[in-house]
């Protein structure tokens, strides 16, 4: 089975359990995206705090932000040398350095896409509770947001 057919199955799959849901519960569509393999992956996510309000959690994404816990934290809006000094103090920045041989990343690039979430969070109005892209992968200068979930506050 190629790719293709292997994806128009799995689309086919996902439709058939959905009509077998409750009607409250539906699919309103399908992200197809890319399967990667080496790279770092990333955490960009803005949580609404009652207190504080929009914060921006960067940290490195998939085991590492689940056994090192480990991320930096900034109040939105924040400037891009303070989302790049967030990265830089992470306990994993040598990962980003390219420890072990990895290429290291573009932290500009990296820098400039979390920049573009936290404003998309900002944009996105008081009614947004979260958003998160997890994996944020980064290879080098390649950066790419192959996960992203957004919640609303319910009034």
């Amino acid at each position: 089975m190629s790719g293709v057919e292997e994806v128009a199955a799995a689309f086919h799959k996902v439709f058939t359990c959905a009509d077998n849901l409750e009607p409250a519960n539906r699919v309103d569509g399908v992200l197809v995206s890319p399967m990667r393999s080496g790279g770092i992956e990333l955490l960009a996510g803005v949580a609404r705090d009652p207190d504080w309000g929009l914060v921006l959690a960067v940290g490195l994404g998939g085991l590492f932000v689940e056994v090192l816990d480990d991320a930096a934290l900034l109040r939105l809006p924040a400037a891009r040398d303070e989302i790049r000094r967030g990265l830089e103090s992470l306990r994993g920045a040598s990962i980003l350095q390219g420890a072990r041989g990895r290429p290291p990343a573009n932290l500009d690039r990296v820098t400039d896409a979390i920049a573009a979430i936290a404003d998309l969070a900002l944009a996105l109005g008081d009614d947004l509770s979260a958003l998160e892209v997890n994996p944020l992968y980064v290879n080098g200068s390649v950066v790419e947001a192959l996960d992203g979930l957004v919640n609303w506050r319910t009034r």
